[in-house]
């Protein structure tokens, strides 16, 4: 099953997104849940602070959805969370500045 979702987080001016990696005016990505668990939240870690659940419906595994940063500018390498429906959940560092496709596994984030 496919499901496209359209993601879109308001970054004040203190994003931590970097400008030099991106070649269109936002980043764009592609998230595939890869996992046997669905995830229920994927989140951004700015300022200390995680952000709001970037994803508004559960994504089962399998499922495939797109991401829009809707800007380019910060840091490059950025510390996300997926949490997952069971309660588990983990964190780690993802340079966006290289990511077209997002695989979301049980304990990691790999991509291309």
């Amino acid at each position: 099953m496919l499901i496209r979702l359209t993601a879109a987080l308001a970054i004040s001016s203190f994003a931590v997104f970097s400008p030099a990696a991106a070649s269109e005016s936002h980043w764009q990505f592609e998230v595939v849940n890869k996992s046997e668990t669905p995830a229920t939240e994927f989140r951004t870690k700015e300022d200390g602070e995680w952000s709001e659940n970037w994803i508004s419906a559960r994504i089962e595994p399998g499922d495939t959805f797109d991401m829009d940063f809707n800007h380019s500018d910060g840091d490059c390498v950025v510390r996300t969370q997926i949490h997952f429906v069971d309660g588990s959940y983990f964190d780690t560092d993802v340079d966006y500045c290289k990511v077209s496709t997002l695989y979301m596994f049980e304990n990691k984030l790999t991509w291309e």
